[in-house]
């Protein structure tokens, strides 16, 4: 059934408002005084879990892709949900590693990355004249839930209910909140669909198997890839981080919450800024600001100004929420509608080893010397490594568009009648091409 009687706006506000649920992921770093005091748990290892919740969330993201081809995306909604329902309600009775492991990382981290990709497929296909400041909103909830959810989970972490209620009550969140969003999983009326860009578009369909040897998707892998790994450490790390330059517990909590609110609220900012200044401007404000935040975390950490580390923290959230926001309005401005879900997917699976090997890093660097500063030092040079791939972006992709132009007329027939199985589709962002014509809605062949 298709969407001709809802409003745009309103997917726009239920997928947000499911994002803000399923984004209690990065929550995580309330979990950790708790668990580790209960079982003597190392940081090194409860670190581990939101790597492996960050590593499956990206091979989540990408199961979408062709999971909505064979069956729906309602359907891959119902088992995202049924994942991380069940992995946060198995939580509350965990008394070993590789139950967290699984539960948390695995279960939880694989369900919200396939619930990311339904709802940016679904809402942005609503909103192809508005990608930025759609995809913006729409995954602000997703960064918003650790200081909404996270703030709850806190309150009961730290009453006599424990963390383990905290986990039931998330879960138990999670379900409802799933059941009243799955009726507004639909696809647009064709006047909707139409919708496109009025600027930064290159103007094709590219499949992930073309998507991957395009430098212009490598260089955007670098630009956000690094500031984000890193990023995602900090998020990880944040409430010890605190705590550790003699910040009480209350502050502490209180600025994780603030990185996981900037997280949320940046997403949309990034989005809108993406629409008003552009691709190119944006690719290369971000890392430039990202640059003095580091700087600013530094200085907080060596003078051991917990005030000013939580301010700095907060911005950092911020630029993570507007780094993660300007994936999805990128892979559809460069490469297409057609094959966004799979698109973003293999963008996340990039991302995958970076939020496994710097949470990794800093938890390491903690337990040999006691500290974070060796960590914060590194953080400046990545943003710098970001903000040249931000610049080399713009041209890459002008010579991917001059490329695609070039190509006749009939060897674009050819392809889209399976000749060459190239993939390349001229019919518009949100046209299907022949090859892989599935309406991802309904998991049935378009015709």
């Amino acid at each position: 059934m298709g969407g001709s009687g809802r409003n745009r706006y309103a997917v726009l506000a239920v997928g947000t408002a499911t994002m803000l649920m399923f984004g209690t992921i990065y929550a995580w770093s309330i979990f950790i005084p708790p668990l580790e005091a209960q079982f003597g748990w190392t940081r090194s290892q409860t670190s581990i879990t939101f790597s492996i919740a960050m590593i499956c969330l990206s091979l989540g993201m990408v199961s979408v892709g062709e999971l909505s081809k064979r069956f729906s995306l309602k359907a891959c909604f119902v088992v995202s949900t049924a994942l991380i329902a069940f992995g946060l309600f198995m939580c509350r009775s965990v008394t070993e590693l590789w139950q967290l492991y699984l539960f948390y990382g695995v279960c939880c981290g694989f369900g919200s990355g396939m619930s990311y990709t339904v709802w940016t497929t679904n809402v942005l296909a609503w909103f192809g004249d508005r990608i930025g400041f759609a995809s913006g909103v729409l995954v602000m909830g997703f960064g918003m839930g650790a200081a909404v959810l996270g703030t709850f989970a806190s309150w009961l972490i730290y009453s006599p209910l424990g963390w383990e209620a905290a986990f039931l009550a998330i879960a138990a969140i999670v379900v409802l909140e799933g059941l009243v969003a799955v009726r507004f999983i639909a696809s647009p009326p064709a006047r909707i669909a139409a919708l496109a860009p009025k600027r930064d578009r290159v103007g094709v369909n590219l499949p992930g198997s073309r998507v991957v040897r395009e430098p212009s998707f490598w260089l955007f892998c670098i630009w956000r890839s690094f500031v984000m790994g890193l990023g995602g450490a900090i998020i990880a790390e944040a409430s010890v981080m605190m705590t550790g330059i003699g910040s009480s517990v209350g502050l502490a909590t209180f600025a994780a919450c603030c990185l996981g609110a900037g997280n949320g609220f940046g997403r949309p900012l990034g989005g809108v800024l993406y629409d008003r200044i552009g691709q190119f401007k944006t690719l290369v404000l971000l890392p430039a600001c990202a640059l003095a935040v580091s700087v600013a975390m530094i200085a907080a950490y060596v003078f051991r100004m917990p005030e000013l580390l939580a301010a700095a923290l907060l911005l950092e959230g911020v630029l993570y929420g507007m780094y993660a926001a300007i994936n999805t309005s990128y892979m559809r401005n460069t490469f297409g509608q057609e094959h966004l879900a799979m698109n973003t997917g293999i963008s996340a699976v990039v991302l995958a080893p970076f939020n496994l090997v710097f949470p990794l890093l800093a938890a390491a660097i903690f337990e040999a010397s006691g500290e974070y500063l060796a960590f914060f030092l590194i953080v400046p040079a990545f943003s710098l490594l970001s903000l040249a791939a931000g610049a080399l972006c713009r041209p890459a992709n002008e010579r991917l568009m001059k490329r695609c132009r070039a190509e006749t007329a009939e060897e674009i027939e050819i392809e889209a009648e399976g000749g060459l199985g190239d993939g390349v589709s001229r019919a518009g962002d949100g046209a299907p091409s022949a090859e892989g014509g599935v309406d991802p809605w309904h998991g049935t062949p378009i015709r």
